[in-house]
């Protein structure tokens, strides 16, 4: 049976990982009978936002906490993952992607992925193992790329024209414009982004369908 590592990055869209993306995921992966593992970074989110008001709070929680919510508490550190135990590595999306595993959030153009998240996802990428992204998660895809050295693979952030798709472009890639209900595969490099709640008005059906069509292509990949 295929296995992957399915990385959170907190619990709730504007501080962490998408609650309806990241079950979605796991849903869908149980569905299709992929094994799975959540893993999260052990560390603090970058801030912690009030889901009511959409104001950011003075608390801190640690991401790895967080995401145990989601995962029903079977998760584990994202520094013990180890990329030669999965066949796949998926990143559900959510602002957690830009604040939580690289340093977009607040660099900009100038990010970074975070170390626990580099030393995780760049095995994938080097072994050409297939990598999925969700929503703001493509990021990830287009700064791994560029740490490779990859030029012009195909990664969505839906229709483009703000700012996730234009770093895309900055660092080299090329952004492909899709539906919410969409999927880009790039058979090259092994990477498969679907934008999901990009698209701000998207249903819950609109968000499941965009994963679904996300692991039907990891599903091909895996063989």
């Amino acid at each position: 049976m295929a296995k992957v590592a399915v990385v959170l990055s907190g619990s709730g869209y504007l501080d962490g990982s998408e609650i309806t993306e990241a079950i979605a995921t796991l849903v869908i992966l149980s569905q299709h009978a992929i094994a799975y593992d959540c893993f999260a970074p052990d560390r603090a989110q970058r801030h912690v936002v009030d889901h009511l008001s959409g104001e950011p709070g003075e608390e801190g929680r640690n991401m790895l906490v967080e995401s145990a919510r989601i995962a029903r508490g079977e998760i584990a550190a994202l520094d013990t993952l180890v990329p030669e135990d999965y066949q796949a590595i998926i990143f559900p999306g959510g602002f957690g992607a830009a604040k939580n595993l690289c340093t977009f959030a607040d660099d900009g153009l100038d990010a970074r992925l975070h170390d626990d998240v580099k030393k995780a996802l760049m095995p994938f990428v080097l072994a050409k193992k297939p990598v999925v992204a969700i929503c703001a998660a493509p990021l990830l895809l287009a700064l791994a790329a560029r740490e490779a050295g990859y030029v012009k693979a195909r990664i969505t952030v839906g229709t483009g024209g703000n700012p996730l798709s234009e770093a895309i472009e900055a660092w080299g890639q090329y952004h492909f414009p899709l539906a919410v209900d969409q999927a880009c595969l790039d058979s090259e490099n092994r990477f498969i982004s679907t934008p999901a709640y990009m698209f701000d008005d998207a249903t819950p059906a609109q968000i499941f369908a965009s994963v679904q069509v996300a692991i039907a292509a990891l599903r091909e990949l895996l063989g």
